[in-house]
């Protein structure tokens, strides 16, 4: 069996309208390495964002889910793709504990992969 390796992207938290997380302008989007990733329509990601606790340890926002183009009404400011966050939402790393969130990535690509089939 395969392991999918989890891929994180860059994503600006500042952009999330309801369950749309506002992914790039671009075509492409850093992940977490600084590798370009170049976006297409159904893709499985999951988009994290620079945070901290209030201790000032590092904790991550995090985001899985799909995806897709902008919607009209955010295309007009510049968005050309979001990420349609799964019914898991929005949460803080330190809520899923270390190996939980690769779990959780791997999880929601097999998921989507059995919706394709």
């Amino acid at each position: 069996m395969t392991e999918l390796k989890a891929t994180r992207i860059r994503a600006d938290f500042n952009g999330l309208f309801g369950d749309m997380l506002c992914l790039s302008h671009e075509e492409t989007c850093p992940d977490a390495e600084g590798n370009l990733v170049t976006f297409r329509e159904g893709m499985s990601e999951t988009a994290f964002d620079k945070d901290i606790d209030e201790f000032e340890n590092r904790d991550d926002l995090i985001a899985c889910g799909t995806v897709e183009h902008s919607p009209e009404s955010l295309r007009c400011h510049g968005s050309r793709w979001i990420l349609r966050i799964d019914s898991n939402g929005v949460r803080h790393e330190s809520e899923l504990g270390i190996n939980s969130l690769d779990r959780l990535i791997r999880v929601h690509r097999f998921r989507k992969s059995q919706m394709n089939k």
